[in-house]
C-alpha cells in the first residue's frame, strides 16, 4: 500500500524530525514570541548597575577602560528590545548599534553646549567625554553579545517540550 500525502507528512513528525526551514531568530523572521518587558527591564537595571560599577575607582584598569563600554553596548540593544519588543533581533541589533556608534562619533564634537552637557552626570554617562576608537568597537561588540543572547534564548524550546 503508498503512504498518502498525510500519512508521509506524519512519519516525520513521530520520530521527532522536522524538514520544515525556518528563519534564524535574527533574521526578520523571527519565529517566537515578543521578549517580555518585565524580564528586559530587570535587565537593563542590571547593566546599569554593573557598568556604574566597573567604573568604580577599586577596578582594574582593563575593567574601567573596555567594559563598561560593552555593557553599554548591550543596554542600548535591551533598551531598543524594551521599545519594540516583537522587533526582529537583527533589527534591534542595527538599531542599537547605530544609535551607539552615532553617539560615540559625536564625543568629536566639542561646541560649548555639548561640552556643558557632556559635564553634567548623566549627560557623561549618556554622552561620554572623550572619542576613542576602541569605544567604537567595544559597544559594538556589546550590541553584538547582548544580540547573539536574544538569538540563543529566543531560539530555546519550552521547558518540557519535545522538539
Amino acid at each position: 500500500r503508498r503512504a498518502t500525502p498525510a500519512s508521509a507528512e506524519a512519519a516525520p513528525q513521530l520520530l521527532g524530525l522536522s524538514f520544515t526551514a525556518t528563519p534564524p531568530a535574527w533574521s526578520n523572521g523571527d519565529v517566537s514570541k515578543p521578549r517580555s518587558r518585565v524580564s528586559l527591564a530587570v535587565g537593563a537595571t542590571a547593566l546599569v548597575a554593573l557598568g556604574l560599577a566597573s567604573r568604580l575607582p577599586d577596578m582594574p584598569a582593563f575593567c574601567v577602560l573596555y567594559v563598561g563600554d560593552v555593557l553599554w553596548g548591550a543596554f542600548f540593544f535591551t533598551l531598543a528590545a524594551w521599545l519594540r519588543p516583537a522587533a526582529a533581533t537583527l533589527t534591534l541589533w542595527l538599531a542599537a548599534t547605530t544609535l551607539t556608534e552615532a553617539i560615540e562619533l559625536s564625543q568629536l564634537y566639542q561646541a560649548p553646549w555639548a561640552q556643558a552637557v557632556r559635564a553634567t552626570r548623566l549627560g557623561g554617562l549618556l554622552l561620554g567625554h572623550t572619542f576613542l576608537w576602541s569605544d567604537m568597537l567595544c559597544v559594538a561588540l556589546g550590541t553584538t553579545i547582548a544580540a547573539v543572547f536574544a538569538t540563543a534564548t529566543l531560539t530555546q524550546p519550552a521547558r518540557g517540550s519535545s522538539g
